[in-house]
């Protein structure tokens, strides 16, 4: 073992250091910080770095093969969520035309997006997402309504949400039932629920949803 000089000298030892009276405590001298310096730069054993790649590596392998990505948003008091890869963009909102004895509670009308023309869904209507009785937080009352622009078998919709919250990962073991407490048409179009940070939110089965608005719209 080193024989460091605040062990024998210092705060530590007999404190006739005469840098001790100036300083007033070890922590305080250069000596000190070198030999701190010293300690952090040296090499770890090699032993240690196999043991911490080996270990890193089997986590970021686990990781990558469990994970899935979804995009989270609000509609009215509802957080729900959407498989990543069903997404194109976020964008403003945008005028929605209506359509002729075709508009309903769940096709909106068309809008324009990158000058094509999408078709525009309400997606609570579909759902069944009710506003809430509560009143709104201010955090929501904050929040920018957006437009959401997905695919599926080349079909494009696109819907209003209330907020966006941005990309979530999570992986099957993070999934739980939905409560018999919800509506009918939620349960219907909801395989589960995720809770994160803090916040239940569900889990939209992919193709219930866009089976049912091709039923609802086209």
């Amino acid at each position: 073992m080193r024989n460091l000089c605040w062990n024998n000298i210092g705060v530590r030892g007999d404190r006739s250091c005469p840098k001790l009276s100036e300083l007033g405590h070890c922590r305080d001298c250069e000596t000190f910080s070198e030999e701190g310096r010293a300690l952090l730069n040296r090499e770890a054993p090699q032993e240690y770095l196999a043991e911490w790649a080996s270990l890193l590596a089997q986590e970021r392998e686990a990781a990558s093969r469990d994970a899935k990505y979804v995009h989270v948003f609000r509609l009215m008091s509802e957080w729900l969520a959407l498989p990543a890869h069903c997404w194109v963009e976020v964008i403003g909102v945008r005028p929605v035309r209506h359509i002729p004895h075709r508009s309903n509670q769940i096709l909106l009308g068309q809008v324009s997006v990158r000058g094509e023309i999408q078709l525009c869904v309400s997606l609570s209507s579909l759902l069944g997402v009710e506003k809430s009785e509560e009143p709104e937080s201010a955090e929501s009352r904050r929040a920018s309504r957006r437009f959401c622009v997905v695919k599926r078998d080349n079909i494009s919709w696109v819907f209003p949400v209330d907020e966006m919250h941005g990309l979530v990962s999570y992986t099957e073991k993070d999934v739980g039932g939905v409560p018999s407490t919800v509506t009918k048409s939620f349960q219907k179009f909801t395989r589960g629920l995720l809770n994160i940070a803090g916040r239940k939110i569900g889990l939209l089965d992919e193709t219930r949803v866009f089976d049912g608005l091709a039923r609802s719209v086209i």
